[in-house]
């Protein structure tokens, strides 16, 4: 019974600070619904395509590009101005195709064509797309120059020819349909939602250590010990009131994105699973910082810095999927990749909990490590 009063006492210092309930219920919301409406499925990448004039290959490129769906196309005629959009981003890309191509790609010579990107995902993902556009011009030019080299025939009648067989020749399409046949299709704001769900989780329970600090400082800690209270029952109280505030607030999350813009989370069971998995990692880590340091201003500095930089390597911030390999291993390091990687296998896949059992046991497993060593350390500086 001292335990739960320990850990409610906790709770009602915390939110006693009224600003702490904006940063705990209120940013979230703010920011999902923000980041939702203009990086969600919304948002169409833009393509700026700078082409030579009168250039029948290099118009039938562009035409190529402008087939698809993937992204927004727009003809410029200057190279700079085409940079400038670009660093205004009111553009993603940009495509140069430089002057001559069509002549040289009839006499056979290696051509270059600029690719400038923005580093939003817009960009990113907007590459596959024009790669495969230009692989299949070059397969064909390359199909004519190889007629050409074999029959002698003009290269330029071999590329008419290889075009005009091009159109007619049947080729494999490929259909992707949200919801059926494998990953399910995430909605506008469901990997945002879930993004920031970890980040402002491990942040809150950070940032409490702040009062853990504080109520040794202030003597409550020393009174509760004087009491005949164990010192053990105020670790797991004060312990106990962290993982509250921090499973508080995954809840309320999961709860208002889910009614407020329709974030589908998956199974629920498996979603709550996640979130008291990883309250339990924050938990451990916040207790472990209010244990280490003795100043509120300095565990808060750290408190956000650390959060913050997390958040970053663990796709929090970024996507994981846009990580190289190198950088994907380092940000398996952190727990919020793999929270991150259990709520895409929800909300992607349509998975349960025995889909994110891994996922899952190294949340776990951080949890127990750090409430543990975060423990020893709060009883030692407690009876000291």
């Amino acid at each position: 019974m001292k335990l739960v009063t320990i850990a409610l006492n906790s709770l009602r210092r915390l939110f006693r600070d009224r600003s702490n309930l904006f940063f705990v219920f209120v940013l979230p919301i703010v920011l999902i619904l923000v980041l939702g409406l203009v990086f969600g499925s919304g948002f169409t990448p833009r393509l700026a395509v700078v082409a030579p004039a009168g250039d029948d290959m290099a118009e039938t490129l562009v035409s190529g590009l402008a087939s698809s769906n993937a992204y927004e196309v727009l003809e410029m005629d200057d190279v700079d101005a085409a940079r400038t959009v670009l660093r205004r981003n009111d553009v993603d890309v940009v495509i140069v195709i430089p002057d001559g191509y069509g002549e040289a790609l009839e006499s056979g010579e290696a051509v270059e064509i600029g690719y400038f990107a923005s580093p939003s995902s817009g960009g990113i993902a907007i590459r596959s797309v024009v790669e495969a556009r230009i692989a299949e011009q070059a397969a064909m030019v390359r199909a004519a120059r190889f007629a050409a080299d074999e029959t002698g025939v003009d290269p330029g009648t071999a590329l008419e020819t290889a075009a005009a067989i091009r159109a007619t020749t049947p080729t494999v399409g490929v259909v992707v349909e949200s919801g059926s046949g494998g990953g399910v299709g995430a909605g506008q704001f469901d990997l945002g939602a879930a993004q920031q769900l970890l980040l402002f989780m491990f942040l809150t329970a950070l940032t409490s250590s702040t009062a853990l600090i504080q109520a040794r400082r202030l003597g409550v800690s020393r009174r509760m010990l004087s009491t005949p209270t164990p010192a053990g029952t105020i670790v797991g109280g004060e312990t106990l009131g962290r993982f509250l505030v921090v499973m508080l607030q995954g809840v309320f999350i999961v709860v208002a994105a889910g009614v407020l813009f329709g974030v589908e989370w998956g199974d629920p069971l498996a979603a709550v699973v996640i979130v008291a998995a990883f309250a339990l990692t924050g938990t451990g880590a916040g207790m472990l910082l209010g244990s280490l340091f003795s100043s509120e201003q300095q565990a808060g500095g750290m408190a956000v810095f650390g959060a913050l930089m997390l958040a970053a390597i663990g796709g929090s911030m970024v996507p994981l999927e846009i990580f190289p390999d190198a950088m994907l291993k380092v940000a398996h390091l952190t727990p919020h990749a793999w929270g991150n990687d259990a709520f895409s296998t929800l909300i992607r896949h349509g998975g349960d909990v025995r889909d994110i059992t891994t996922e899952l046991a190294v949340l776990t497993g951080y949890g127990v490590v750090l409430t543990a060593v975060a423990a020893v350390v709060f009883r030692r500086r407690l009876t000291r």
